[in-house]
């Protein structure tokens, strides 16, 4: 060994003498064998939640796939390591201790420090062990059913199937209706059913339609996925139908299960599916509106038409009738026309109801309803071969130029598909259809709420989605086909692929020429053509498109104008170079898209790009280049522990308006500590108006802007800095800041929306000038849980001269709220109106030392709750400040004895009075006029034994709350005071 290398080793820290150092060296030296022992131990640990992971992923989906990815790997590298480390071990094992102290300690040193490396590994890879996803499915996944309970025609088909249900003889049920009968309510109804929960281990859901102009079923293939996700089967390495299906039957087999088929439209091979006949009393239950569609041993049970009876109620319960239509008999009559137009048809009973709410306005009158009726008659004529087609076109060709393109546009989303409400108003307002005169998300927002309205769009499970009804997005089809002639192209769930398997391919390249909208999502193509010319192409969906992994390269090189781009879920592995010719795209879908590992460098050519998604994508990081995109404004991306750092860049967007970010992961110390890491480094964006972090179990919003109200969260104090540098809106708007705790939390302090600019600060320590120059700006304060402080220092108090609310609560060791002070020439708290501490279990008093003219003079309202050391409210002092006092509410207070001391009269305007458990409370006060006293409120105080009222106070006195043994024991000097007060009281 080099003499430098001796002399490092034995040079001592700062602190230590060369003896402790040698002694350190030395005692590494000794415990190598020991350190070898733990390391080994703790391998042998790491390798077992390893190899158990690797099992359960094997048969289990994971919920965090790209975490357990990185897991793994940064298992592999330690494991390198190990071995390295092993070999030194086996060289060093039999050397002395004494004459190869310095090798052996560097090594003994190394397997400490490994084994502590190792044992995080081992509790993450536990934690990311709980993430996955159960190893047994859900019995039953509960989807949103409309009530039907009111509807006997509906309710009456539940109860056969229900009654159905246990008869051994019957494999299934056949529900036979024409289109919009109720059949898929009834099926979502039976899916819910507390009956089925206990009948049945497993109750799978399968929509079976394609597009509802298709007469056929969607493929075995896409039916098989559906059924393996609903079971959590692993079919990634299953090549073909056949293993899929012996995946699926081995799940079922010898389970009780149930199986709900919706939309059945042609035969079904259910064993080539993988269903196998199951357990005894296992059913499948199965909706069609096509009486040849059978399955053996089954029974089947028609939907009618609904009665005129049902009819009224049904269309009665969606409008919201008020009851004083039953007054006004052309009203009611009117109504029953409109219902009797209707045929007993569920769903157009539902489009008139919606028609006549649209149409009016505040309340019903005979000319709007008069309107709504004559709409209904202009409906296509009953007994047409298909009238609710005839019926959904007529409602979709009477949208206004507005709504319209908007409803259409809806229509390429695939049949059944939950749509993004965001993702559909940035697709709205890239392709213009929202005005420029106004906020283009309020717009749209109004558009999507009347199409809701008519229900040409519904709210999805959650409010962050809408759906469209199969039969409207077939009306929708239809219109678009006839309004927009050649100009689209919508072929989903394989209809492509029959389409083009019959035509060359230079046929299939002329027929994307024109296309101004193009969706071919669910799609399984094994190749798109290579440079359609394409030169109206505003949007292409191409969501879920299974097997294409490479978009050829000058695919784009003809489409100039494209304004939208949907890659969701498509599994490709790099982008081709011709995208860079899109310098007009604004928005960019690439969610979903686990294959691709990186943006290529030219993304930064997409000059025009706002709109950019690359949430659940394998993009590990974003290029340099995005910094190119200057009108980037809205980002969505995914964070993992191996990620987090590479994301610098999106810092560096100064016109960002709106960040996601999507966190895949469940370590909470990590996520604390990127919260506060992107918290920093965000507040640097001087444009941003909403930052979301999204995690499994909950999302924090970080900043908010919603009318002209700016909302900020941190973490700690000196995440404040950087916002008060840049974010010139603090200044100018009105702000809530909440420091320690999220926004979800919430103002606690009473009459909230009474302050314009409000600070919360949860769990602080000590004092910081941030804080304060913040408060210097507020309306509002709360302080909670803040520990070490004894009282509001002098530079807090001087900075809340602006406060006119404050709540302080559950400060463990505050023993007064103002230390007044000789030394200070200013009145302090001169606007507080509004004063509330709780849960304070150190407070003594509220005011201590000199109080400074006009100090407190504008406060109204005084709330004490849950302070158990104070044994006096007010001293002389500061009651005479309180003119303006209005609000007096003590509860709680335990050793509070004395309200107020003070000979003089006090609190002049005071009108309320409340005092609660206070079991010491001996007296109010010895002499009080209070002529503006309206109501009084005293409970559980059993020593109070008088009152300080004379035949001259509390004259305006309207209500005393109180127990009626307690009053009763009441003493008086003058009984006809009692008397006088008997009339205002309301006992317990």
């Amino acid at each position: 060994m080099m003499a430098e290398e001796v002399v490092a080793a034995v040079l001592p820290k700062v602190g230590e003498t060369v003896w402790d150092s040698i002694h350190r060296i030395t005692e590494a030296s000794i415990c190598m064998n020991d350190n070898y022992s733990r390391f080994e131990a703790k391998m042998k640990t790491l390798c077992a939640v390893r190899d158990d992971l690797k099992d359960r992923t094997s048969k289990y989906k994971s919920t965090k796939n790209r975490t357990m990815e990185d897991w793994f790997h940064r298992v592999m590298a330690v494991e390198k390591v190990v071995e390295g480390l092993e070999s030194r071990f086996t060289e060093k094992q039999e050397t002395s201790t004494w004459i190869h102290v310095l090798p052996r300690s560097k090594l003994s040193k190394q397997l400490a420090s490994m084994c502590l490396e190792i044992g995080e590994l081992v509790n993450e890879g536990n934690q990311l062990g709980d993430t996955l996803v159960h190893k047994v499915a859900e019995r039953v996944v509960k989807v949103t059913a409309p009530d039907i309970s009111y509807l006997p025609t509906l309710q009456g088909v539940l109860d056969r199937i229900l009654q159905d249900l246990p008869n051994e003889d019957l494999k299934a049920i056949r529900v036979i209706g024409m289109l919009g009968a109720g059949k898929t309510t009834i099926l979502q109804n039976l899916n819910n059913h507390e009956k089925v929960a206990s009948m049945y281990e497993r109750v799978i859901w399968v929509t079976v339609s394609g597009e509802e102009n298709n007469k056929e079923n969607l493929s075995i293939e896409m039916l098989q996925n559906v059924i393996a996700e609903r079971l959590i089967v692993d079919t990634e390495d299953a090549t073909d139908v056949y293993k899929v299906s012996r995946c699926i039957n081995k799940e079922l087999t010898g389970v009780k299960y149930l199986l709900l088929l919706d939309d059945v439209k042609s035969e079904l091979d259910l064993e080539t599916i993988g269903i196998p006949e199951g357990a005894k009393g296992s059913k499948i239950v199965m909706t069609t509106k096509y009486r040849h569609v059978r399955i053996p041993s089954c029974s089947s049970i028609e939907v009618k038409k609904l009665s005129q009876t049902e009819s009224w109620n049904m269309f009665h319960r969606l409008l919201f009738l008020p009851n004083d239509v039953k007054n006004r008999p052309q009203l009611e009559r009117m109504a029953h026309k409109a219902v009797s137009l209707c045929g007993g048809h569920p769903l157009m009973i539902k489009m008139a109801a919606r028609i006549f709410k649209s149409i009016e306005n505040h309340e019903p009158s005979e000319i709007s309803w008069s309107d709504g009726l004559q709409t209904l008659r202009r409906w296509p004529q009953k007994g047409n071969n298909e009238p609710m087609k005839d019926l959904l076109k007529f409602c979709c060709d009477h949208l206004d130029h507005e709504h319209k393109p908007c409803f259409l546009y809806s229509a390429l989303y695939p049949e059944d598909t939950e749509i993004s409400t965001e993702a559909l108003l940035e697709c709205w307002e890239a392709e213009n259809f929202l005005k420029s005169t106004e906020d283009a998300k309020i717009g749209g927002r109004n558009i999507l709420r009347h199409l809701q309205n008519v229900i040409l769009l519904e709210k999805g499970a959650s409010g962050q989605y809408v759906t469209m009804h199969k039969l409207i997005r077939a009306a929708a089809l239809n219109l678009l086909s006839e309004d927009r002639k050649d100009k689209c192209l919508v072929k989903t769930s394989e209809l492509l692929e029959k389409l083009e398997g019959d035509i060359p391919k230079r046929q299939c390249v002329d027929l994307w020429t024109d296309k101004e909208w193009i969706s071919l999502a669910n799609n399984s193509l094994d190749n798109l053509p290579d440079a359609p010319r394409s030169t109206k192409l505003s949007t292409l969906f191409v969501q879920k498109y299974s097997k294409q992994k490479k978009i050829p390269d000058s695919f784009f090189q003809h489409m100039p104008g494209l304004l939208v781009l949907d890659l969701y879920m498509t599994e490709i592995m790099t982008l081709p170079s011709s995208i860079c010719r899109l310098s007009n795209l604004k928005v960019l879908y690439l969610n979903g898209c686990n294959i691709l590992k990186e943006l290529p460098g030219f993304i930064g050519k997409l000059k025009s790009l706002e709109v950019l998604d690359i949430r659940g994508s394998g993009v590990g990081k974003l290029p340099q280049q995005v910094l190119a995109l200057t009108r980037m404004r809205r980002l969505l991306v995914s964070f993992t522990i191996s990620t987090q750092d590479n994301y610098d860049a999106i810092f560096k967007l100064s016109g960002l308006e709106e960040l996601i970010i999507d966190v895949d992961s469940e370590m909470e110390d990590w996520c604390n500590t990127l919260i506060e890491d992107v918290v920093e480094k965000v507040s640097t964006l001087p444009k941003l108006n909403s930052f979301q972090i999204r995690f499994s179990d909950r999302v924090i919003d970080v900043i908010q802007v919603v009318d002209d109200t700016v909302k900020i969260y941190v973490p700690k104090e000196r995440h404040l800095i950087s916002f008060l540098a840049r974010r010139k809106d603090l200044e100018t708007l009105s702000f809530q800041v909440y420091i320690g705790c999220f926004m979800s939390c919430g103002p606690e302090i009473p009459e909230f929306y009474r302050y314009d600019r409000y600070l919360k600060y949860y769990s602080g320590r000590g004092e910081n000038d941030v804080v304060n120059n913040v408060l210097s700006k507020a309306h509002a304060f709360e302080l909670i849980n803040h520990n070490d402080i004894e009282h509001l220092s002098r530079n807090v108090i001087e900075s809340m001269d602006y406060v006119q609310g404050c709540l302080i609560q559950s400060c463990d060791k505050m023993t007064t709220i103002v230390k007044g002070s000789l030394t200070l020439n200013k009145s302090l708290l001169p606007n507080l109106e509004r004063l509330d501490a709780k849960n304070m279990p150190k407070l003594e008093r509220i005011w201590e030392g000199h109080v400074q003219v006009r100090s407190l003079s504008k406060l109204k309202t005084l709330v004490l709750c849950n302070c158990p050391m104070m044994t006096m409210v007010f001293c002389c002092d500061i009651a005479s400040q309180l003119q303006e006092l209005h609000y007096l509410e003590v509860q709680d207070c335990c050793r509070v004895e004395v309200i107020v001391t003070c000979s003089q009269d006090v609190f002049p305007k005071l009108r309320s009075l409340i005092l609660c458990n206070m079991p010491s409370l001996r007296q109010i006060s010895t002499r009080l006029d209070w002529t503006s006293l309206e109501s009084l409120k005293i409970q559980d105080c059993p020593t109070l034994k008088e009152l300080p009222f004379d035949r001259n106070s509390a004259m305006g006195l309207r209500s005393i709350d109180a127990d009626e043994d307690w009053w009763e024991a009441l003493q008086w000097s003058d009984s006809n005071v009692k008397d006088r007060l008997v009339p205002s009281c309301f006992f317990r």
